[in-house]
């Protein structure tokens, strides 16, 4: 048996896809421009293998371990495929300003990746900053084999207890995801689905280590934020740059003003423009 999870059209399904696997950790997931897959960690502590395909241009099919999703589980795949989206006005809008247009005609339906676990969402990101997506993919591979090694990614709690053994890098930046873990690990920090963008940004810039792109990004994949511009992106304002737009981080930000509330989409146009056709930012 499995779960169907339908959408609004356009749905731009294969795009997210494309994200997913193309951030996917080795040993952990494993995907395409048609399904993903990963083994995930339930409430009760039990593990399955969790699989989502394409079913047609505006549904997934979701398995659990061969089985129908749990419904605890449903609006985590929705929130990783962004299907709650009304795609046909955030398009309309972003069409609006004639240096998108020809980017929104081109990718109808863009949709945010996101994160089916906040915190693990939070670790992959500090970890992966400042480095190229191989990279990080190749370190994150590398700890979840030495701090887990059963397919999963490792919880917060192994990362306290044992970061310190297997991170590598600068001083600062080791402490920063070793301080993250402890926050995450003790409950001292909280992070979950139904906190408000600006509630999470706040908790997380509060962290040594975290700043404003790290808070936005995490923001985007974990709450489906729709207004979050991650100004300060080289990649992002390598995109608006092709377009014609202000090529600052300043610039682009001020521009922008007129693609909200839809800021987070509007970006991820921005980064296809500089990466296209299989983007992976």
């Amino acid at each position: 048996m499995s779960t169907r999870l339908s959408t609004l059209p356009p749905f731009d399904g294969a795009g997210v896809l494309r994200y997913l696997s193309g951030h996917a950790i080795p040993g952990v997931e494993a995907g395409d421009d048609t399904h993903y897959e990963r083994l995930i960690r339930m409430r009760d502590g039990s593990v399955a293998n969790l699989s989502v395909e394409l079913d047609g241009p505006d549904a997934v099919i979701a398995t659990l371990g061969g089985s129908a999703l749990p419904a605890e589980l449903v609006p985590r795949v929705r929130r990783l495929f962004d299907l709650d989206a009304d795609s046909a006005a955030i398009d309309a809008h972003l069409s609006g300003d004639p240096a998108l247009s020809a980017a929104v005609s081109a990718n109808p339906g863009i949709r945010l990746p996101g994160s089916l676990d906040p915190a693990e969402q939070l670790l992959r990101t500090m970890i992966g900053q400042q480095i190229s997506i191989a990279a990080a993919r190749t370190v994150l591979a590398r700890l979840a084999r030495e701090l887990d090694g059963t397919g999963l990614f490792p919880a917060a709690a192994r990362f306290a207890e044992h970061g310190l053994d297997v991170l590598r890098g600068p001083r600062q930046r080791v402490a920063a995801v070793h301080g993250a873990a402890l926050a995450l690990a003790s409950g001292s920090l909280d992070l979950h689905a139904s906190l408000t963008a600006a509630e999470l940004t706040e908790r997380l810039i509060a962290l040594p280590g975290v700043g404003e792109w790290t808070a936005g990004y995490v923001a985007m994949r974990t709450l489906g934020a729709p207004d979050v511009l991650l100004a300060t992106d080289l990649v992002l304002v390598k995109g608006a740059e092709r377009l014609g737009l202000p090529a600052t981080s300043k610039g682009i930000a001020e521009y922008a003003r007129r693609w909200a509330p839809y800021r987070s989409y509007a970006g991820l146009h921005l980064w296809r423009v500089a990466h296209p056709p299989g983007f992976v930012r």
